[in-house]
């Protein structure tokens, strides 16, 4: 008698194959089946637009608007230049931990800190963002 009641708590913790989680309402249980035919161009449309998510993932997602936003490919160029900066940016924090701890930032340290983080943080954030809020 343990062993069913165990089996049967298990049953009402679980749904569709995923263990440790709570049963869905009657509402958010999908019972309805919709099939798509596509022709070979559409097919590929839809794998290139879809990523990571399945087909029918993706299509249930944008019938119901709630696709999510598609991050752009790395721009080679700028992740490079990224890396120079950041790596520069290093360079001058070890200078300046090298320092005494008495001695004051000069102008010329001062400026090149805040120029390397107005790079940084203009090749992270796009100039769009700024204007837009405005």
């Amino acid at each position: 008698m343990h062993n069913n009641e165990s089996k049967e708590d298990l049953s009402r913790s679980s749904r569709r194959g995923k263990f440790h989680t709570t049963k869905y309402s009657p509402n958010e249980v999908r019972t309805h089946c919709v099939s798509v035919r596509l022709n070979e161009e559409e097919l590929s449309i839809l794998d290139s637009k879809r990523g990571a998510y399945k087909k029918g993932e993706w299509l249930r997602m944008a019938s119901l608007n709630k696709i999510p936003p598609v991050l752009p490919e790395i721009n080679r160029e700028a992740w490079t230049e990224l890396g120079r900066l950041a790596q520069y940016l290093n360079h001058l924090l070890t200078h300046l931990d090298h320092k005494s701890s008495d001695s004051e930032l000069s102008r010329t340290e001062l400026f090149a800190v805040r120029r390397q983080i107005k790079a940084l943080r203009e090749h992270l954030i796009p100039s769009t963002f700024w204007s837009g809020n405005k």
